[in-house]
């Protein structure tokens, strides 16, 4: 899977829209349908992170082929291009054609704003920049050496309402976890029963734990600051850890990876970026009743998988290599 978007019967006018809307790390291929034979449409399933088709400028066999490729793609556990429609299919096609069964999106590309198109360069844009924060000091950093996961808990999704209630950490070297922490913080009222109920922390547990402020001095006085945080879900961990390092005067300046958004490239659509899907993408066989006791857990999980997928799909060994998953040039960020 490469970041082509390839696009099969537009309109001059649509793949304008397109070329506005896309981030620049996605070059627009277009193909021609007069000439699209089933190993054509193969090789295009096989490279494309996305393809827009306009149904009506298809046969119903070169419609059931992407349809086909992508569900095979889907079974055998290999990255899935996003797959849409500039228009609805005509009737014919409804009758004739099996459907798979996750949703095909159709976006509009003349609509000012429409919903399944914004949700499709979503999808896109995440799996483009930024994948992480500070890539320049994790140039050295090869995936066999230290990372720390991370994981938080909060008494809701606010950032500056809600408050961390726990932060979870532990060391991956060797793509191993060496020891799990977890970080208890004292709160100035009781927590709400939906948040107790999700998160399994009681007011006890919280009662015998630490300050802000001590939370998030011992969070950044973890060893070597070039060894750089790993987050499953960058807009809330960050959003959160942002917000309480700055009241407590001090700066998240330590460089982190959003595995999630990086899984993206070498999983493709469909993952639905779960760190308990992503194992049985790497290995269906051995994982496939595997379950996780802790977060931290799952995330070590996405991170191995996602990490053995750089190395042995596309041969990205450290961050500095990073340059090779997209077809513009990197920003030394």
């Amino acid at each position: 899977m490469t970041n082509d978007i390839f696009c099969v019967g537009l309109t001059r006018t649509e793949l304008q829209t397109l070329k506005v809307l896309l981030p620049i790390t996605f070059p627009i291929m277009i193909a021609d349908p007069d000439t699209l034979e089933n190993a054509v449409i193969e090789h295009i399933t096989n490279q494309a992170r996305c393809i827009v088709l306009n149904p009506k400028r298809l046969s119903e066999e070169q419609l059931t082929w992407f349809l086909y490729d992508q569900d095979y793609l889907r079974t055998h556990y290999h990255p899935v291009p996003i797959l849409l429609f500039s228009e609805p299919m005509i009737r014919e096609q409804n009758r004739a054609i099996p459907m798979p069964e996750f949703p095909i999106l159709v976006i509009d590309l003349h609509k000012r704003i429409d919903r399944n198109r914004k949700l499709a360069i979503k999808l896109l844009q995440e799996s483009s920049l930024p994948c992480w924060q500070n890539r320049k000091t994790m140039r050295n950093n090869m995936f066999n050496d230290a990372w720390y996961l991370i994981d938080i808990e909060t008494t809701g999704l606010d950032v500056w309402k809600d408050r961390i209630i726990a932060i979870r950490f532990s060391k991956m070297a060797n793509f191993e976890v060496h020891g799990e922490s977890t970080i208890y913080i004292r709160q100035p009222e009781p927590l709400p029963e939906n948040i107790t109920n999700l998160t399994g922390i009681t007011d006890d547990m919280l009662e015998h734990g630490v300050s802000l402020e001590e939370a998030i001095e011992e969070l950044d006085a973890l060893p070597c600051k070039s060894i750089p945080f790993v987050f499953t879900d960058e807009d809330y961990t960050t959003g959160f850890l942002n917000a309480a390092f700055l009241r407590c005067g001090k700066a998240l300046d330590r460089p982190y990876l959003a595995i999630d958004k990086l899984a993206n490239i070498p999983f493709g659509y469909l993952m639905q970026r779960r760190a308990r899907n992503i194992p049985s993408l790497a290995d269906p066989e051995s994982t496939e009743d595997l379950l996780f006791d802790t977060e931290l857990q799952e995330l070590y999980a996405l991170t191995k998988c996602t990490f053995d997928a750089l190395m042995n799909r596309y041969d990205v060994r450290c961050p500095g290599q990073f340059d090779k998953l997209y077809a513009a040039e990197l920003s030394n960020v």
